[in-house]
C-alpha cells in the first residue's frame, strides 16, 4: 500500500486522544503523514483539574491556579494536546482557536477550515460524524459539517473567479463517533447508524491509553482511561471480532474492481470462541502522564 496523507480534523485536544487515535497511531507507524487540526482549546469541557484543586485545603492549592487566565489555561490545554500528537506520531498539530463550546456553522470557519486542507493537500480526511445525535448546536457534528462543506468549497474553486485552483485530491472521508451516535452494533441490517469499517487497534492500545493519559485536565488519566478503553474500545473490538477496535462510518458506498476480499478476511480461520489470551489488557498499561502535566506553569 502507498502511504497516504491524512487529515484529522476535532474540535476538542480530548478528542484527538479518545476517538480515533489508534487509527491514527496506526497509520503514523505505517510511515503515512499525519496532520491534526483541534479546533478549540477544549477551555470550557470536563474542568476535572481546575475542580480539584479548588477542592483542596486553602494551603495545598496552588497559589497560581486562582489567579488563572484564560490564556494561561489554553496553554495548559494546549500542552496536552502537544503530548497527545507526540505519543500518537502525529507530524503537524494546527490549533485554530475557536472558542469552546462555540462552535455554529458558519461561513468564516468553513473557510478556515477550506484553507487548511488547500494547504495540506489530504488524500484521507477523518472528522466527526457531522449528524446530531438529539443535542442542538454540539461541537462535534457542528465541526462535522463544517469540514463536508470546506471540503465541497474546496472542489469548486475556480481560479478565474476565486483566484484558486479547485482541490479534488480528498479520495475518502471517515467519520469517527464521539460518543452514542452509533448503535451498539455490527450488522447492517440494525436499524440506526451502523458503522461500515472497523479497524483493529488492538496492536496499538498502550498508545490510545498513553494519549488519554495526558488528559489530566479532564480527568481522563489513569484508571478513567484504561476502563473507558476497556469498556467502550474493547466492546467494540468484541463487535468487530478482535481485542480492541474503532468504528468509523463513510458518507457514500465504495465501488469495487471485484468483491472486496481483504488478507484478514480471506486468512480468517474457525474459532469456537474467540479468547482474549495472549492480548494486551487496558488495565495493564503503565501510567504515561508526565508530572508536569498537573502543573499550571511547568
Amino acid at each position: 500500500m502507498e502511504n497516504h496523507n491524512i487529515l484529522v480534523v476535532y474540535p476538542h485536544p480530548a478528542d484527538s486522544a479518545t476517538e480515533a487515535s489508534g487509527t491514527v497511531a496506526l497509520h503514523a507507524e505505517r510511515g503515512d503523514k499525519i496532520t491534526s487540526v483541534v479546533a478549540t482549546y477544549g477551555e470550557r469541557h470536563h474542568m476535572q483539574w481546575l475542580h480539584d484543586e479548588e477542592s483542596k485545603p486553602a494551603a495545598e492549592q496552588d497559589p497560581a491556579v486562582a489567579r488563572m487566565t484564560l490564556e494561561e489555561y489554553r496553554n495548559f490545554k494546549k500542552r496536552e494536546a502537544e503530548r497527545i500528537a507526540e505519543v500518537l506520531g502525529v507530524n503537524e498539530l494546527v490549533f485554530l482557536g475557536w472558542n469552546d463550546h462555540e462552535i455554529y456553522f458558519d461561513l468564516d470557519k468553513v473557510a478556515e477550515i477550506a484553507e487548511v486542507i488547500r494547504r495540506v493537500k489530504p488524500d484521507i480526511v477523518i472528522t466527526h460524524l457531522p449528524i446530531h445525535n438529539g443535542a442542538v448546536d454540539n461541537d462535534h457534528p457542528n465541526t462535522g459539517q463544517i469540514v463536508m462543506k470546506a471540503l465541497e468549497t474546496v472542489a469548486n474553486r475556480v481560479r478565474q473567479f476565486d483566484g484558486v485552483d479547485a482541490y479534488h485530491g480528498v479520495k475518502q472521508v471517515f467519520f469517527s463517533f464521539a460518543a452514542g451516535e452509533e448503535v451498539n452494533s455490527n450488522s447492517v441490517f440494525t436499524p440506526g447508524i451502523v458503522p461500515d469499517v472497523w479497524v483493529d487497534t488492538s496492536a496499538v492500545i498502550d498508545k490510545k491509553i498513553h494519549a488519554i493519559d495526558q488528559l489530566v485536565s479532564q480527568g481522563y488519566h489513569g484508571e478513567t482511561a484504561r476502563w473507558v478503553v476497556e469498556a467502550r474500545d474493547g466492546r467494540w473490538g468484541m463487535l468487530a471480532g478482535c481485542a480492541y477496535a474503532e468504528p468509523f462510518l463513510r458518507p457514500t458506498a465504495i465501488t469495487y474492481d471485484t468483491l472486496p476480499m481483504p488478507p484478514r478476511v480471506v486468512s480468517k480461520e474457525y474459532e469456537p470462541t474467540v479468547l482474549h489470551s495472549g492480548r494486551t489488557t487496558a488495565h495493564n498499561v503503565p501510567s504515561a502522564t508526565p508530572p508536569a502535566a498537573y502543573l499550571l506553569h511547568p
